[in-house]
């Protein structure tokens, strides 16, 4: 699989929104993260792609696409997290093992 070429995701539509945290991303993941749009003018008007602490390998954001974001402010990404983002405290079952907040 080294020779594979694998995105974290492609803006898809005019709001796509992707959010990757606390993960392990290995070598296997391009260091541009994001494939670009095939057409521009509708997939980049309002994405947002963020990145929050990730690790492994392939979580260097150094090479990554521009028009993509990473935050290491907390305040930011817990916006995200299942407690806050689908209220998951609410409705998910006591016997289902999951993250309310950061790991």
């Amino acid at each position: 699989m080294d020779n594979v070429i694998t995105y974290l995701g492609r803006p898809w539509g005019i709001f796509s929104r992707t959010v990757v945290m606390e993960s392990f991303i290995d070598h296997l993941i391009s260091p541009r993260r994001w494939i670009e749009p095939r057409k521009k003018s509708i997939g980049h008007r309002h994405p947002y792609f963020l990145e929050y602490k990730n690790r492994g390998p392939g979580a260097a954001t150094q090479k990554r696409v521009t028009w993509a974001s990473h935050t290491m402010n907390p305040n930011i990404a817990s916006t995200f997290t299942v407690r806050n983002f689908i209220n998951g405290d609410k409705w998910i079952p006591a016997n289902i093992p999951y993250y309310s907040d950061f790991s």
